[in-house]
């Protein structure tokens, strides 16, 4: 017997409709989907490049001004020139790619340039920020049947550009370990009986700040801090101690190696560095040990550290200056009297007399620095960027920090975000 169901009749047909719909939804969606991720990717590149065009132009702005670290000042007629010189690049740039912009971000799309000072780590963080906003319609095929209006990107960059700045942000002392203060040797020490006077600069311990015996510790112009660990008496220090909670980034003290396979370069054993050096690169390697009547007077020299120790002791009497900026030194290091490479474990002792003195950065961030007092104020006119920095003894120390005779980085850039 048959059975015949009118009431069946074309619900197949009507399944395959609404499959069929579906199927072009998903389709829809795909391709207009890859059109919005598309357009994306091409905005922010173009963002990316206006911003970074502008914190190139920032960066020679402020070069060529001669802002730099110590002079620095929001206010100043060579950060606002290098923010106007950011802001003109980024929007040419994006002009040349299509896009216009102008100096107007309440609708997401434009230029704008930060001046900034972020002293929340315990250093100042001078800078300034090229923000670059593109918001863009994007054409689609389907996607208005089921969204009403355009669908539109907005993209951000934010490259940041910091001034010609010192090594470890301009700190006289620098100890790099980030330790805590288990064992004698960890991180910033201070010790003996004497005056340790830091002008300009400041202290700055990675990891421990130890006070041993009855040093006076004045810091003029700077402050004393450390980011793990304290041991001692607070009061041998002025200003006193403060703990904080970023340590000092690599960043902050790299410099690149010199090349020691320069013609014009020193390569030299240490047990023959004595008497008076000609201008220029010294590449040591094995050890160097100054004592009783040793002289060594270096002016405009770099001494590179490659696998050894430098140990001056006594009577020796050591005067060595760095190179200066101009005219260029290389493939001596400008500002770098004393410099050894992060794998030389190698302690360096610097006791001289009170003839004795170093100007210039003394880079040592794999290595121990023991320092002793000479009496003389004139003696240091130095940085000490070190693993472990010892400093005190029985005669008075200065340490004289100013930017002229230290080593600095050109105004450099990152893509902040």
């Amino acid at each position: 017997m048959e059975s015949n169901n009118r009431s069946e009749s074309g619900q197949a047909l009507v399944l395959m409709v609404l499959a069929m719909v579906v199927l072009l939804g998903f389709t829809a969606l795909a391709v207009d989907g890859g059109m919005i991720y598309s357009d994306r990717r091409h905005y922010q590149n173009i963002a990316d490049s206006a911003s970074l065009a502008g914190g190139s132009q920032a960066g020679l702005t402020l070069e060529n001004n001669f802002v730099t670290y110590g002079n620095w000042n929001c206010n100043s007629s060579g950060v606002i020139a290098a923010m106007q010189a950011a802001q003109t690049a980024a929007i040419n740039l994006a002009q040349a790619n299509g896009v216009l912009l102008d100096t107007d971000i309440s609708d997401s799309h434009g230029v704008d340039v930060q001046c900034g000072i972020d002293t929340s780590h315990g250093f100042p963080d001078k800078y300034l920020d090229i923000r670059t906003f593109v918001t863009a319609q994007t054409k689609t095929a389907f996607a208005q049947f089921v969204f009403k209006g355009a669908l539109q990107n907005t993209v951000m960059a934010v490259t940041r550009i910091r001034p010609r700045s010192p090594l470890a942000y301009g700190h006289a002392i620098v100890a790099l370990n980030p330790a805590n203060c288990q064992g004698q040797q960890n991180g910033a020490t201070f010790h003996g009986n004497a005056l340790v006077l830091v002008q300009g600069g400041g202290v700055f311990s990675n990891g421990c700040l130890r006070g041993n015996g009855n040093p006076d510790v004045v810091v003029q112009e700077g402050n004393v801090n450390y980011v793990n660990d304290f041991f001692g008496d607070t009061s041998i220090f002025s200003p006193p101690p403060q703990q904080v909670n970023t340590p000092i980034p690599p960043e902050a003290y790299d410099v690149p190696p010199p090349d020691c396979s320069h013609p014009a370069a020193h390569n030299v054993s240490g047990n023959s560095i004595q008497g008076t050096l000609a201008p220029g690169l010294y590449c040591i390697t094995g050890n160097v040990r100054l004592n009783g009547n040793d002289t060594l007077i270096g002016l405009g020299v770099t001494l590179y550290l490659i696998n050894g120790e430098m140990r001056i002791n006594g009577n020796a009497t050591v005067q060595l200056s760095a190179p200066a900026q101009s005219p260029d030194p290389s493939p001596a290091i400008p500002g770098i009297v004393i410099m050894a490479p992060p794998s030389n474990h190698n302690e360096l002792q610097i006791n001289g007399t009170s003839a004795s003195y170093i100007i210039g950065t003394v880079l040592a961030p794999g290595a121990d620095i023991n320092l002793l007092g000479t009496g003389w104020v004139e003696a240091y006119k130095s940085q000490f960027i070190g693993w472990n920095v010892e400093a005190g003894g029985t005669n008075d120390m200065s340490i004289l920090w100013q930017e002229n005779q230290q080593y600095s980085r050109p105004a450099y850039l990152d893509l902040y975000k």
